[in-house]
């Protein structure tokens, strides 16, 4: 795990500043390499060969390589191209990557069952080959404006250099949306996310960036759907046990995240079953006891004998503000917080981490999953009785209270039920954000578009390409590596994923019972107790903290930090006195709108502007 940069001239001080700045993705070392036409950079954090063999950027003939992430078959890709007359210096995956590069060009990632983002310097071709693995577990952010390309694994390197950083009002609309900034935008105009399973060529000579899609995972689902069911649910539970053994390979301690959720508790038990070793596990708790799992995760270590490390945490104002400012642009998740603890929390004993993410989107795990189920019974009628029954309920700061649920069903209700799902989703939907936004207001149609295939397996998909790429997995990815830990990820081994999501909806929803093919894989290894148990997101007390927290207050009310002139201030007045005296919980309108201004004043008014 490491951190990358690079652009298409020479500047050695300007790559070191840039490798400079992400110095927590890799603090083990650094490395550059610079000619006429490319500076390359490289932070190294150490998992695979500790040796010198394994730093970057490494050599080999033609071809120079910066690359972060993990290729977890890369011992089978080696033995081959072994028999096909390549020959090694070091252990390391890295020098795979080159040899496959050149024995199979482009098509080499097809083989990779990992996560990545790197950048091979192909001199014979004159050009740069660039990768993103499948589902976007690592970052890669680029500059293009026909004649800079600028690259890294984070926005606040290319921000070293002199350019035109012009806020994307596109991005304002999909962040105060869905509470990140998708698709392949980023806030900044020009600066742009490479989208997980696509490749750039960018050939130096000329200037010509070329994106390619080289997975699609609908066309894997197809493929899928043609084995019998009952083969692909023998392969899927091999699968499952064999990605969490592939991710088990390291040279430093390894360890998991044990929240007490089926997903983290399945993962710790199989390694606990196949690894046949004790096993370090880690979890956080809360004192107020609606966002505490801590009880949870200590039966799961209980019951599978892990070597369990936990601490109980009061999250303050700096910590709310370390996190905040280390985030390259507008992120409103706030369990993004709690994340970087949990990261903190486990780099103290280890290096390496196996989370449980992704489980929800593949096995359908979300609430929204389950209202879709219900939403096709419910007749138009029924929805006023309904929308009296919520208003009627009171108004709670607990995580996620009954009452926000049902309005946030009834306010969504929509016959196309992708659409649906997605507005169930949103902090501020199209409504609201004509009002928050006014004039620099986007309808939402220009960000996603539905079809009316109305099943679940579009849900799937769209979480899977959306949120759980650039919310979720870039949440993990942020909070970790400010920490300097890898985090890894079974539930989306590359082979697993299109069978899981190729069965019929009886086996992730079945009679209103999420999860229900999990569950079943989980009932040898995990407490009846953790099965049965209500889900409960990784979240944080944010409705409090805007009530008591005066430096969140100021952000959300003061003239100076809404001098960009881009959101209606009349109007989070009003959100946010209804919320101070207990009219109504806007807490996610409120962070988001906080998120924003902090970011806009600390991050881009004072370092940019």
């Amino acid at each position: 795990m490491c951190g990358i940069v690079g652009f298409n001239w020479n500047d050695q001080t300007k790559i070191k500043k840039m490798a400079n700045s992400i110095k927590h993705r890799g603090p083990d070392g650094e490395g550059f390499f610079i000619n006429q036409e490319i500076s390359l950079g490289h932070r190294r954090l150490a998992i695979l060969d500790l040796s010198d063999q394994g730093s970057q950027p490494m050599f080999y003939k033609d071809f120079i390589i910066v690359y972060n992430g993990e290729i977890y078959n890369y011992q089978e890709i080696k033995t081959d191209l072994i028999k096909k007359g390549h020959m090694f210096c070091s252990q390391c995956d890295t020098e795979v990557i080159l040899h496959a590069y050149e024995e199979y060009g482009e098509d080499c990632v097809k083989q990779f069952n990992g996560m990545w983002a790197f950048c091979i310097y192909d001199k014979i071709k004159n050009q740069l080959f660039i990768s993103r693995d499948r589902f976007g577990i690592k970052p890669f952010y680029y500059y293009w404006d026909k004649e800079k390309f600028i690259f890294s694994s984070e926005i606040k390197a290319i921000c070293k250099h002199k350019i035109k950083t012009e806020i994307n009002v596109k991005a304002v609309n999909y962040f105060f949306y869905q509470k990140y900034i998708g698709n392949d935008f980023t806030i900044f105009e020009k600066v742009y996310k490479l989208l997980p399973g696509n490749n750039i060529i960018f050939k130096l000579k000329n200037k010509n960036l070329i994106i390619k899609k080289y997975y699609k995972l609908e066309k894997e689902i197809k493929l899928a759907e043609k084995l019998p069911i009952e083969t692909r649910i023998k392969d899927i539970k091999k699968y499952l046990n064999d990605g969490v053994i592939k991710r088990m390979i390291s040279d430093v301690p390894i360890g998991s995240f044990l929240s007490g959720g089926i997903d983290s508790s399945l993962i710790s038990a199989i390694i606990v079953d196949k690894h046949k070793s004790q096993l370090n596990t880690y979890s956080i708790g809360f004192n107020e006891k609606s966002y505490n799992e801590l009880d949870f995760s200590k039966i799961v270590s209980n019951h599978l004998k892990t070597n369990h490390k936990y601490e109980i945490l009061e999250i303050n104002e700096d910590i709310i503000k370390h996190v905040i400012s280390n985030i390259d642009e507008p992120f409103g998740d706030s369990s993004i917080i709690p994340t970087f603890l949990l990261s903190k929390i486990t780099r103290k004993h280890v290096t390496v981490s196996l989370s449980g993410d992704a489980g929800d989107e593949l096995f359908g795990g979300y609430d929204t999953y389950f209202a879709y189920k219900i939403s096709n019974y419910i007749p138009n009628f029924l929805l006023s009785a309904i929308k009296l029954f919520a208003k009627a309920l009171p108004k709670s700061d607990k995580k996620v209270p009954l009452s926000f649920k049902i309005k946030r069903f009834t306010r969504d209700f929509n016959k196309n039920k992708e659409k649906q799902h997605i507005d169930w989703m949103a902090t501020f939907n199209d409504d609201e954000r004509k009002v928050l936004l006014q004039k620099n207001f986007i309808n939402s149609n220009n960000f996603f578009l539905c079809d009316n295939k109305n099943n679940l397996l579009t849900l799937q998909l769209n979480d899977i390409n959306h949120y759980l790429a650039e919310d979720i997995l870039k949440k993990v990815d942020t909070a970790s590596m400010l920490n300097s830990l890898e985090v890894r990820v079974p539930f989306l081994d590359y082979r697993l994923v299109p069978l899981i999501l190729s069965l019929p909806d009886k086996y992730k929803i079945k009679s209103l019972k999420t999860k229900y093919l999990l569950k079943s894989f989980a009932r040898k290894l995990l407490p009846k107790i953790i099965l049965k148990r209500k889900k409960r997101g990784f979240t944080v007390p944010i409705s409090s903290w805007i009530k008591e927290l005066a430096f969140i207050q100021q952000y959300l009310t003061e003239n100076m930090y809404f001098e960009h002139n881009l959101l209606n201030k009349s109007y989070i007045n009003d959100l946010f006195f209804q919320h101070k005296k207990g009219l109504k919980n806007n807490a996610r309108q409120l962070w988001l709108v906080f998120v924003f201004n902090y970011w806009w004043y600390n991050f881009y008014k004072k370092e940019l502007t």
